[in-house]
């Protein structure tokens, strides 16, 4: 369950986009991007993740193994690596209230229906966990495949290899709170019992990925089934600022690696055009 849980914060923070992620002029088709200027030594990289892929969908492109290789630091949205953080991802994960006491009899029966018909699984044998791990049994299964893998573990196996230490631009704590404000329970049983537009969603949204194509990938998820002002406004805007307000100091001290889901990159207030905004030199890498 640690793990499923990990996947679905993880996807949360990049599934959903409105339209406020929007710009009149698409991005060049890259999910690598270099950051340069206003002082750096050594360039900085940028690359969209998508946090759960079929194994056969996955891939590290070459030019993504190079920029790695150019780097002395892998930063993610939390670090995976630092105990204290999956600490306190598995204490969000059992909120300490059963669902069966904090959902009405209609939300309940609602989410227990979906979870029988497309998980075999029935809510009562997730009535310790929050809403959130109980969308991540539910949305694991959108995907047409058995395995899947994280392009955050097999970062972290690239920065092991290399020996190079891993950190974070938010804590567990602080991802926690923006979902909370973005998905509370009435949100949330309304994006469960969506199961099978998700799947759509996700089939258009992963073959839009493989193409490097972020703002087809936005676009994808970019439907009203999924979103809100409000949602854009805590997932997205809030912490793409607060990341950007990190990032110059981070690239200062050491060239990084950011590791990020991929709605976070496009948009006026993409972390792409912050940056930009700030006087960097950001720009595709194509090969």
């Amino acid at each position: 369950m640690k793990t499923i849980f990990t996947i679905t914060a993880l996807a949360l923070s990049s599934i959903f986009t409105t339209k406020a992620t929007a710009q009149n002029k698409p991005l060049e088709n890259s999910l690598l991007w270099e950051v340069t200027g206003k002082g750096l030594t050594k360039p900085s990289y940028i690359y969209g993740t998508i946090h759960m892929i079929c194994e056969n969908d996955f891939r590290i492109p070459e030019k993504v193994t190079h920029a790695f290789a150019k780097t002395e630091k892998l930063i993610f949205e939390i670090d995976y690596n630092d105990p204290n953080e999956m600490a306190d991802m598995q204490k969000a994960a059992v909120p300490g209230t059963l669902l069966s006491k904090t959902l009405n009899a209609s939300q309940y029966a609602q989410v227990d229906s979906i979870l029988k018909l497309k998980t075999k699984i029935p809510l009562k044998a997730l009535d310790q966990y929050g809403l959130l791990t109980v969308y991540s049994v539910a949305i694991s299964k959108t995907l047409p495949c058995a395995t899947t893998k994280s392009y955050e573990t097999e970062f972290t196996k690239l920065a092991k290899q290399k020996k190079i230490t891993t950190g974070a631009l938010e804590t567990t704590e602080a991802q926690m709170e923006y979902l909370k404000k973005a998905y509370p329970d009435s949100v949330m049983v309304k994006h469960i019992v969506l199961f099978d537009d998700y799947k759509t969603m996700f089939t258009a949204a992963i073959k839009a990925y493989k193409e490097e194509n972020i703002t087809a990938v936005a676009e994808k998820m970019n439907d009203k089934k999924f979103s809100s002002e409000e949602i854009n406004r805590w997932v997205l805007e809030a912490r793409n600022t607060n990341w950007v307000k990190q990032m110059p100091e981070m690239m200062k001290k050491q060239a990084s690696f950011f590791a990020v889901g991929a709605a976070h990159l496009p948009g006026k207030k993409g972390v792409l055009e912050l940056l930009k905004a700030l006087g960097y030199t950001v720009k595709p890498v194509m090969n």
